[in-house]
């Protein structure tokens, strides 16, 4: 202790350790690594659940439907009289973990749409009646906001279900006495042309009246001497393809039938006016004849099995169904691939000939 002017002073000296022992430093290194770990980790799991992809107002894409929404169609019965309403109900269903956003069309009869075909696979023709579709809608069972105006936006939550029943008879004239199957495509967003197919596809028979119900069918025609059977018909479509020879490969197939196989093409398709048909299938076509991809390399037809009735009977003039195993080149790997060709006698050319109209395929394991 000093003394100035009669104060005592303390004085005193602070230190601090220049430099840590390797120890710490150890510890010091190691505590960093973890935290960064920590961190690294962290943002990966904040992108795994992060909102998905959002446009200028904030809402979540369309596309987004794909993981997200269901759509299911149920039908009360399966067999109608010849005139009775037919009511289709749409279930659109919140699959997922956030809220979805439905913005209904204010244009009649394109938020919900069908596709119907009858037991051979003919596509039947569209015949919207507006006026009894508008009077259904604008009747005493219209879904209004607070104000009275027709509603803009619907919110799903996870889980929640959206009902919506909609008449057949409003968009087709089926003919009695046939069965139909029905697929739904429900368009989510108005913005956009953008849909989401059913999961399932219903069937429903007209009976036919009373007095048609017993008449004789007419009895088919004498066969042609010269004919191509439809296993021959498969295998030189997929020869074609094997040589690269478009021009044959495209005339064994019904463009306007096997259009439907593809999704990016079929809702287009059949919505698309008498005009602007020739163009979708002029596309369709060179879709399927490009050159990128998968390439065929081997091919093995396994067996041919005919449409029966319900009772098992092959019918005399039904379809062919042709079950192909094939081998595909992808991206350098071998693809084991199992095709079923579906086909149809050709009644637009020759007799005797077969068109395909339809194909499904699975990888085999």
């Amino acid at each position: 202790m000093s003394q100035t002017a009669g104060i005592p002073i303390l004085s005193a000296k602070i230190s601090f350790p220049s430099r840590l022992n390797r120890a710490d430093n150890y510890h010091i290194i190691m505590s960093c690594r973890t935290c960064t770990i920590i961190f690294l980790a962290s943002g990966l799991i904040f992108q795994l659940f992060a909102d998905p992809a959002r446009d200028v107002r904030g809402d979540i894409s369309v596309n987004y439907w794909n993981r997200f929404g269901e759509v299911e169609l149920f039908l009360e019965k399966t067999r109608f009289r010849s005139g009775e309403e037919i009511p289709v109900h749409f279930r659109i269903k919140n699959k997922g973990y956030q809220i979805i956003r439905v913005y209904p069309s204010l244009e009649p009869g394109k938020s919900y749409q069908f596709m119907v075909t009858d037991r051979q696979g003919h596509e039947q023709q569209l015949r919207f009646n507006e006026v009894s579709y508008s009077r259904r809608e604008n009747g005493e069972n219209r879904i209004v906001d607070l104000n009275g105006n027709a509603v803009k936006e619907i919110i799903l939550h996870p889980g929640e279900t959206l009902e919506k029943t909609i008449y057949l008879n409003d968009f087709y004239n089926l003919t009695p006495g046939l069965e139909y199957r029905i697929t739904g495509y429900y368009y989510p967003d108005a913005r956009f042309n953008f849909f989401v197919r059913s999961a399932n596809i219903s069937q429903i028979m007209i009976d036919r009246n009373s007095e048609e119900r017993y008449l004789d069918r007419t009895p088919a025609l004498t066969e042609s001497a010269l004919s191509v059977s439809p296993e021959e018909t498969i295998y030189l479509f997929l020869s074609a393809e094997l040589q690269r020879n478009w021009d044959n490969y495209i005339k064994y197939i019904n463009l306007r039938k096997y259009i439907r196989s593809y999704d990016r093409y079929a809702a287009r398709f059949a919505r698309a006016s008498d005009q602007e048909k020739p163009a979708i299938l002029r596309e369709f076509s060179t879709y399927l004849t490009r050159q990128e991809g998968d390439l065929l390399k081997r091919f093995r037809i396994q067996r041919l099995e005919k449409e029966r009735d319900s009772s098992g009977e092959v019918l005399e003039n039904g379809r062919a169904y042709v079950i192909v195993q094939a081998e595909r080149e992808s991206r350098g790997n071998q693809v084991h691939y199992e095709y079923t060709y579906t086909l149809e006698a050709d009644r637009e050319g020759s007799a005797g000939f077969w068109k395909i109209i339809d194909v499904s395929a699975r990888i085999m394991q």
